[in-house]
């Protein structure tokens, strides 16, 4: 089950990498720049804390959308722990959620996929 975690990390990372610099006002000059600051940040947490709770909420829910919005939960108060440790801004907020939203989605439908293929 852990490895099937780490590759659906891996597999999120690579494709959030060109997904995510698509919800900035500036990415046609800076694409590659934009993924690789949002993956500094978002790829420690996704590999330490994301896969931590995704064994956790499979080990005690096992209802899918249950488990999808325990995810996204997650993901939101990762979101709120980042903020706390910058300045608290209402549309970094948006973004920062929005960003979770497509990490968890991914990590989620990718986990799912890996887990019906073996």
């Amino acid at each position: 089950m852990f490895n099937r975690k780490l590759l659906a990390a891996f597999v999120t990372t690579v494709i959030c990498y060109f997904i995510v610099p698509f919800f900035f006002n500036d990415f046609t000059n800076s694409y590659f720049a934009i993924g690789l600051g949002v993956s500094i940040i978002s790829v420690p947490i996704l590999f330490t804390i994301g896969i931590l709770a995704s064994l956790l909420i499979e080990l005690r829910t096992k209802h899918i959308l249950l488990a999808y919005m325990k995810h996204f939960g997650c993901g939101l108060i990762c979101v709120c722990v980042l903020l706390l440790l910058t300045d608290w801004d209402i549309e970094l907020f948006f973004i920062y959620t929005l960003i979770a939203f497509v990490y968890v989605t991914v990590f989620f439908i990718s986990d799912k996929l890996i887990k019906r293929n073996q």
